[in-house]
């Protein structure tokens, strides 16, 4: 067993929320920069309770000690350099955590840092990592990790749920339009940001736009419902069908992109033929029981498969990997 360094101070941007709030989670001090506008360069906490790290202003970056900066998008190791006066992968050690399965062509897309050796570029699951034309960057799996929120799930509405953020926006990437033909079945619950006006882009009233809520007040929600739908065609693997298996909800996912390899048969169905997939929405809507015994398989794997230990464990060894 390798010993245990000391802890790090790690600059990233908050860019996605869930897996930021997993990373935080760890041993290491997280900065998190701050601007006037709050905008994309410069979010802070967002509110967020998160007792390890600390928002720093854009100005005041150039005193900070960093260790370590965790890039997530292109523009950051610009931004790095100019703020923090170092260059990431030259003067300051720095990965890439790559979120998104590669666009916009599924296997001819060359990654942004495809030609730097001197930045490890992280995928959150083997799909990207195959997907991605990586080019001479060091390679390396982290996939997701959650604390567990509980075995929440009681399926006592008669619907389905799904988490999907700015759906009239993205549109067919995250499935949104198959939301008209599942809604003919079944009633459809959706939560995520901008969902309150999904009413401007699906007129079924079957599905029904629920407003983006604080995980702490979305998961009870969701766990009412009696299955959970993941629609997306060409995204990474969602944090919300993960959170949605944790807390024992039965799935019936799209088989696209990673989704075939984290729902095992026993806790759900996964296909590509629209009418397998609403049958199951059916039988699962009508039959509690079958859908109580495919989440609690469901929620049996992602504990095996996406603990919050293993991932933070898989991240220390980096960290400390790239600081030594």
């Amino acid at each position: 067993m390798s010993v245990v360094s000391s802890p790090r101070s790690v600059l990233l941007w908050h860019v996605h929320g869930s897996w930021t709030e997993s990373f935080v989670a760890g041993r290491h001090r997280c900065v998190l920069p701050v601007n006037r506008a709050r905008d994309a360069d410069g979010r802070g906490l967002c509110g967020r309770n998160w007792p390890r790290t600390h928002e720093v202003s854009l100005c005041d970056l150039y005193d900070e000690h960093i260790d370590l900066v965790v890039l997530q998008r292109p523009e950051e190791i610009e931004l790095a350099s100019r703020w923090l006066g170092r260059r990431p992968g030259l003067d300051v050690p720095a990965v890439y955590v790559e979120h998104n399965a590669p666009r916009p062509f599924a296997v001819d897309s060359v990654h942004p840092v495809a030609e730097r050796s001197d930045i490890p570029l992280v995928h959150v699951t083997d799909f990207n990592r195959l997907m991605w034309n990586n080019g001479v960057a060091p390679t390396r799996v982290i996939t997701h990790g959650i604390a567990d929120p509980g075995l929440l799930y009681r399926g006592d509405v008669s619907a389905a749920a799904t988490m999907i953020n700015e759906p009239c926006r993205r549109w067919r990437t995250v499935g949104a339009d198959l939301l008209t033909a599942f809604g003919q079945k079944v009633p459809i619950d959706v939560w995520g940001i901008d969902t309150d006006v999904l009413s401007e882009c699906i007129t079924n009233p079957q599905v029904r736009g629920r407003g983006d809520v604080p995980t702490a007040a979305l998961l009870p929600e969701v766990a009412r419902r009696r299955v959970f739908l993941h629609t997306a065609r060409w995204t990474s693997l969602g944090l919300s069908l993960i959170e949605a298996m944790f807390i024992g909800m039965p799935v019936v996912a799209v088989a696209s992109t990673m989704a075939p390899l984290v729902v095992p048969p026993e806790a759900g169905v996964v296909s590509a033929d629209m009418d397998t997939l609403s049958r199951a929405l059916t039988s699962f809507v009508t039959d509690g029981a079958a859908a109580s015994a495919a989440g609690k398989a469901a929620r049996d794997f992602a504990m095996a498969q996406f603990g919050i230990d293993r991932f933070l464990a898989q991240w220390d060894d980096l960290i400390d990997e790239c600081c030594r």
